[in-house]
């Protein structure tokens, strides 16, 4: 009897090793190019709580890890080689197992080489591909064999003991952007695996995700409209879609947030197709996938290897997004692009477009949906104007003086006056510097007047007068002051500065800076209150206020600048005539002119300027490059308040 028990147990021996694959045992092929062997960092959380149903077969031994290849084990990262980082199928896993019944188990198998077009996984063209490859690919490609279709195949071959191999994963293209055959090629290569594997597609589908998308400036997203067509020519395809997915500097990568997102929509997809329900994401009041603007700075690279200190400074790309799924056409319009730029609609509805400026500055921009002009919904950052409302977006300069940095930094406050003038309330933004709520001491006053269009809070938030005064009064190149940014605009139209009857309007603005505005501040605030500690300036009609206010109260301003603004020879001849240049010279410390090249005002301001030199008045002035912005506006503002109160 125990003999034969033996003998019994000796001929199930093979049956044993032979045991059908388990069906609970759902396996996965991922391949691809870097963004599926994992570019990302990883990091702690990464590492921890992977539940042990999630398993991952080591496709190359790791010895670090005590991994040998063709195990398997636990899917901690990193799932493709050593060295490799944290990939989108870390949580495509993690996302499943969550997902299915305590008795099913999800394992994968991977290969993928960083930098690799769809032909070194086509079993005919590997041979040439790997003779032409670049010597950093070379050691990748050595590691699957020099085949790394057949180096899959053979471990998808050894998975199918254990498991049943439920679909495939692809994430490939940034090497063939843009071309229409990489289609095909992914056909080819899908319908092999299913021939060699014994699979049918419909129990095995393809999910192929999109590159670093349009709306995240992705470098490749020309690629994404050929990668969404992929179940025109593969049924049993899906496309995993990239949209808001977050990247990396390179914005040929996704970051670790990009890749764990992007892992669970693989997952969610997938669930699907099996007909299982799968837990929703966590819903939000708003949808914060979708950003705008995106600025994509470069990393310092200061202490890494190989860079003794920082890189070139280099202007940021910018990446601009709405979501407008219905719109025929959407384009871009900004002050640091040539005319109306198109954008480009992905799949979820979202156009877009990265940019880069000439230099780094603080620009307007907005849209034109369908022929409609719109600021950016996104961007809370709004240009004030009494018109329409251009979204604003910074792209930062350390070394800028609109850039905020860690100084004592001033108070902006808003305030209300009636106007005897005007007889209504008109508003007011005044800026102290920092310590003046406890110094006790008394400020020089600048008034400081916006243009046509603009309201009382341009100059605080396109002007930055604020940041760029705390700067330079640290930086020991300002006096200390208070400025004053009143509303310009007198509500009865504004004419044109080469007209005549602009001086009316000028005319009723003095009255009203001088008997209104000035005897609240004077009142409110502690000032100097003496010309010698007086200024005024403006931008373009402001300007154009502030030489017709500072040339009628010489007794009351000493210091006069000219923003883009000019008064005509006959405006001067009407309402100046008796002003000598020995007077100007004698009672202005600083009479100063500032206009672009390119300015449509440019013409007026050279033909002021040469008829007050004429007449012998001596004027500063500085030329600049551009137009009629406030990229100018804020240049001659720092120019200017290093020269004031001096």
């Amino acid at each position: 009897m125990k003999k034969t028990l033996i003998s019994c147990l000796v001929a199930l021996l093979p049956l044993m090793a032979t045991a059908a694959p388990d069906p609970n045992f759902h396996i996965f092929l991922c391949f691809g190019q870097s963004n599926m062997e994992g570019n990302a960092r990883i990091e702690q959380q990464d590492l921890e709580n992977v539940d042990p149903r999630f398993q991952m077969m080591a496709a190359v031994s790791d010895k670090s890890r005590k991994r040998t290849a063709g195990k398997w084990y636990t899917a901690v990262p990193p799932l493709c080689r050593e060295n490799t980082g944290l990939t989108p199928v870390d949580y495509f896993g993690r996302t499943m197992v969550e997902n299915l019944p305590a008795d099913q188990k999800v394992g994968i198998v991977m290969v993928a080489i960083g930098g690799c077009k769809i032909q070194a996984f086509m079993p005919d063209s590997i041979a040439a591909y790997v003779q032409t490859a670049p010597e950093w690919m070379k050691p990748a490609l050595k590691a699957y064999e020099n085949d790394p279709y057949n180096y899959l195949l053979k471990l998808a071959r050894k998975a199918q003991k254990k498991g049943v191999i439920k679909g495939i994963l692809l994430h490939q293209g940034e090497s063939n952007t843009g071309d229409e055959a990489w289609l095909w090629q992914v056909k080819s290569v899908y319908d092999r695996l299913l021939a060699d594997l014994g699979l049918n597609a419909e129990d095995v589908p393809l999910l192929a995700g999109e590159v670093v998308n349009s709306d995240r400036g992705g470098t490749c997203a020309a690629h994404n409209p050929v990668v969404d067509r992929l179940p025109e020519v593969i049924p049993t395809a899906h496309v995993i879609s990239s949209s808001g997915l977050t990247e990396n500097f390179d914005r040929l990568h996704f970051n670790a947030a990009g890749y764990r997102e992007f892992g669970r929509r693989y997952a969610v997809e997938m669930l699907k197709t099996m007909g299982v329900d799968y837990k929703p994401a966590q819903a939000f009041y708003t949808d914060m996938s979708v950003e705008s603007p995106i600025i994509h700075k470069m990393p310092e690279f200061r202490g890494f290897p190989g860079f003794s200190g920082r890189m070139p400074k280099q202007v940021p790309y910018a990446t601009f997004n709405v979501k407008a799924p219905e719109a025929k056409e959407v384009l871009f319009s900004s002050q640091f692009t040539e005319g109306n730029q198109p954008m480009t609609r992905n799949a979820e509805g979202v156009w877009s477009i990265t940019v880069q400026p000439k230099s780094a500055d603080i620009y307007p921009y907005n849209f034109i949906i369908d022929g409609v002009s719109v600021s950016d919904p996104l961007n809370t950052n709004l240009f004030p104007n009494e018109n329409f409302k251009a979204s604003l977006v910074e792209f930062p300069d350390a070394e800028a003086l609109y850039t905020v940095n860690d100084v004592p930094h001033g108070r902006m406050q808003y305030c209300t006056v009636w106007s005897d003038v005007l007889k209504m309330w008109r508003p007011l933004v005044v800026y102290t510097p920092a310590g003046y709520d406890n110094s006790g001491e008394k400020y020089p006053v600048f008034y400081l007047i916006s243009g046509t269009t603009d309201t009382e809070e341009t100059w605080f938030k396109v002007g930055k007068t604020n940041v760029i005064l705390d700067n330079l009064i640290a930086q020991g190149k300002a006096e200390k002051m208070i400025v004053v940014m009143p509303y310009g605009y007198m509500m009865k139209g504004t004419p044109m500065p080469s007209s005549l009857e602009a001086a009316a309007s000028y005319t009723e603005f003095a009255q009203e800076l001088t008997t209104t505005v000035m005897p609240y501040v004077e009142k409110e605030f502690r000032t100097v209150n003496d010309r010698e500690h007086r200024a005024i300036a403006g931008f373009s009609r402001g300007g154009g206020q502030s030489l017709f206010t500072g040339l009628s109260n010489l007794d009351k301003f000493a210091y006069l600048c000219s923003y883009s603004a000019y008064l005509t020879p006959e405006m001067m001849d009407v309402y100046f005539a008796d002003l000598t240049a020995e007077k100007l010279n004698s009672d202005l410390k600083l009479f100063w002119y500032g206009v672009g090249s390119s300015d449509f005002l440019h013409d007026g301001v050279i033909e002021n300027q040469e008829y007050l030199e004429g007449k012998g008045v001596r004027i500063e002035k500085l030329f600049t490059e551009g137009g009629h912005t406030w990229m100018n506006a804020r240049t001659y503002l720092a120019t200017t308040l290093q020269k004031l109160f001096k």
